[in-house]
C-alpha cells in the first residue's frame, strides 16, 4: 500500500540533476526518511539519472519521470524513460582492485545503484524503459 507519493517529470538535461536532487531530498523530507538514508537515495537516483541522460538519450536529453512513493518502511523510486533499452546485464563490473589513476572515467553508476539500493530492477517494453529501486526499512518504524 503505497502511503506518500510524488512525482516529478523533467525534461532531461543535465541541467535537471539538481532539480531532480532537490526533489528526492525534499520527498525524503516529508516522506520522514531516516536522515541516514536519505543521501544513498539522492546518490542512486542521481546516477540512474545521469545513465538515462548519456545513455538512453545519447546526451541530448529527453523527458522523464521520476516517482517517489513509500510502501511501509519501504522507499520505491521508479524512474520511466523512452529512450534506448539497454541490457543490465551486459554492463562490466567495475575492476575496484585498479588503482585509480587506471580505472576509466565513469562506470560506476549501476555499481552504486546495486550497492545502495536492497532491489535494483529494470523493465523494457513498447511503453518505454522503467527502473524500479527499492530502498528497505527507510523509514523509521
Amino acid at each position: 500500500m503505497t502511503t506518500f507519493h510524488r512525482e516529478l517529470t523533467v525534461p532531461g538535461a543535465s541541467a535537471d540533476l539538481s532539480r531532480i536532487t532537490d526533489f528526492v531530498e525534499e520527498a525524503s523530507e516529508q516522506a520522514r526518511v531516516a536522515s541516514a538514508v536519505r543521501f544513498d537515495l539522492q546518490l542512486a537516483v542521481e546516477e540512474a539519472c545521469c545513465n538515462v541522460i548519456e545513455h538512453a538519450y545519447g546526451g541530448e536529453g529527453g523527458a522523464f519521470t521520476v516517482t517517489f512513493e513509500t510502501h511501509g518502511r519501504d522507499v520505491v523510486i521508479t524512474l520511466r524513460d523512452r529512450g534506448r533499452p539497454f541490457d543490465p546485464i551486459a554492463v562490466a563490473a567495475p575492476d575496484l582492485d585498479k588503482p585509480l589513476l587506471e580505472r576509466p572515467i565513469g562506470g560506476l553508476g549501476m555499481f552504486l545503484m546495486y550497492r545502495l539500493m536492497d532491489d535494483v530492477r529494470f523493465t523494457f517494453d513498447d511503453d518505454g524503459n522503467t527502473l524500479v529501486m527499492v530502498r528497505r526499512g527507510a523509514l523509521p518504524g
